[in-house]
């Protein structure tokens, strides 16, 4: 799979999984270039899904 063809959900979540400490949507904003309100959206789909969660610090990968 190329970079180009990736979702915007499978780079918020390669951003997460690749992170050695919990992020916020800001920081995965500027990490992957996408909009952040777009972020914050995909966030609560990969909630849904349970491929992130929420902590106090910010967003993780499960």
């Amino acid at each position: 799979m190329t970079a180009e063809s990736k979702t915007i959900k499978e780079k918020i979540y390669e951003a997460l999984k690749n992170a050695k400490t919990p992020l916020s949507p800001k920081q995965i904003a500027q990490i992957t270039g996408l909009n952040y309100n777009t972020v914050r959206a995909r966030l609560h789909d990969l909630r849904k899904e349970n491929k992130a969660s929420r902590l106090p610090e910010g967003w993780v990968a499960n």
